[in-house]
């Protein structure tokens, strides 16, 4: 997502970005902090680029509450190189990466690339894991068994007595995903096999521990590419294929 109040700025990041082809599937826009918080909660932004002085709510506030709703975005600041006070605070703030304007094209793309990889990684939709750390063990045995909970990280970290910052150092270092990327994923196989057994989709999004069945149709197309009810009628029209191909194949 690229936020900034001044539409040029924003045209010029967008053009930059599209000429790179950097495989982002969805680019939005917001003009302020506040959009860009309801957006980010609504889409579950992976990576912003983000102006910090602006209107209505400036960028580092914005970060601040996405950070505590959506805690795997990646948050780029984008600062002028008169903003000295609000450069000090983004250092302060501990946020992934900040860039002065007017930032390079080639800086752009690198500051980008740096959590591209992330992102690809985390719509996978293999959660083969090759673990022998007892503790990381213990959190997916956990998370296997209450996928359908609202799981907590103070809850995870409690379960093997490991502060929470730790712990999701830990699990991404066994893993190569982040705890929230995990159950997130791990939550969408666990409904792609509901669908494909053809049960409700307000049903498999409460069973899956999808609280909100609209929150759980973006999450799923998200990963997916589709809707929960696409893919539920394409799984159907597969199984009719193959059931007929059979058909054929035995007269």
């Amino acid at each position: 997502m690229i936020v900034d109040d001044e539409p040029l700025e924003r045209e010029v990041l967008i053009r930059i970005i599209k000429k790179e082809n950097m495989c982002i599937s969805q680019l939005f826009e917001a003009t302020n902090g506040a959009e860009a918080w309801e957006l980010a909660k609504q889409n579950q932004m992976d990576v912003i680029l983000m102006d910090v002085k602006m209107p209505i709510m400036d960028g580092l506030v914005a970060a601040d509450m996405i950070k505590k709703d959506v805690p795997d975005c990646q948050i780029i600041f984008l600062t002028a190189y008169d903003e000295g006070n609000f450069t000090q605070e983004i250092i302060e703030s501990g946020t992934n990466h900040y860039l002065l304007k007017p930032a390079h094209p080639n800086d752009i793309k690198k500051a980008l690339l740096k959590y591209i990889p992330v992102v690809k990684r985390s719509v996978s939709s293999s959660l083969e894991t090759v673990c022998n750390h007892d503790d990381i063990l213990t959190i997916l045995e956990y998370i296997e068994k209450n996928f359908h909970l609202d799981i907590k990280l103070e809850t995870l970290s409690k379960l093997v007595f490991l502060s929470g910052q730790y712990l999701s150092r830990l699990f991404k270092q066994e893993t190569g995903y982040t705890i929230t990327q995990y159950i997130t994923v791990h939550r969408i196989e666990k409904a792609k096999k509901c669908l494909f057994s053809r049960e409700n989709v307000m049903e498999v999004s409460e069973k899956c521990g999808f609280s909100d069945p609209n929150y759980f149709a973006r999450v799923f197309k998200k990963y997916e590419g589709v809707t929960p009810s696409q893919y539920q009628q394409q799984s159907l029209l597969g199984r009719k294929k193959r059931i007929n191909s059979f058909n054929n194949f035995v007269m």
